[in-house]
């Protein structure tokens, strides 16, 4: 039989067991939050005793939806995991990829002449940028997001973009003695979160 639910401590609202809150401080102007506090006052004036159990059995108390929640979160929470895991697989991969590319291409080894990436090949710039977009991000809070999604659709049609400091980076890393290949090594032997990079061409 379903645990009674009257007897709430004064500070635990029945519906914050399923992460869920009823925020009166939000509402904009007194009229809002007026209506906002009688709604909340309502919910915690009347606890659920039962919960229908969705296929005739028995009712449900509040912490059997509460436990069914959690395993759902959990599940919800493994399925997010390895989706993610599946796309930063297929990130790596892409990664190396347009590195391999880049590095064999037939002007692979022109050197760029002006701007910020001047010094370095035109097939390392390439390559530094799929590393760095992908294992030192930024841009994504705006403007910066539509900073990175131009750069990133500019890399995609064969330019180099000078954003994020990422030619002195390159620069940087290089003068150390550290290569694309050998950056993107590292970075997958130190188990590195990869950052999404959009593999289509992205609306500016």
């Amino acid at each position: 039989m379903p645990t009674s639910l009257s007897r709430f401590d004064a500070d635990s609202d029945w519906w914050e067991k399923f992460g869920l809150r009823a925020d009166a401080s939000k509402p904009t102007g007194p009229y809002e939050h007026r209506l906002a506090r009688a709604a909340h006052d309502v919910l915690r004036a009347h606890p659920p005793t039962a919960f229908a159990s969705g296929d005739g059995a028995a009712p449900l108390s509040l912490e059997d939806v509460v436990a069914l929640v959690d395993a759902a979160a959990a599940e919800a929470k493994r399925e997010h995991e390895s989706e993610w895991e599946r796309d930063a697989e297929e990130q790596r991969r892409v990664g190396w990829e347009k590195i391999e590319d880049s590095l064999a291409g037939p002007d692979a080894d022109d050197q760029i002449s002006i701007g910020r990436w001047a010094g370095i090949s035109r097939g390392e710039a390439i390559a530094w940028c799929w590393n760095l977009f992908q294992y030192e991000p930024h841009g994504f809070v705006h403007p910066g997001t539509e900073v990175r999604a131009r750069a990133l659709n500019s890399l995609r049609a064969g330019d180099i973009p000078e954003v994020f400091g990422y030619p002195e980076r390159a620069r940087e890393l290089k003068e150390r003695g550290v290569m694309p290949r050998e950056y993107r090594r590292y970075r997958e032997a130190l188990g590195s979160k990869i950052a999404p990079v959009p593999l289509a061409p992205t609306g500016e």
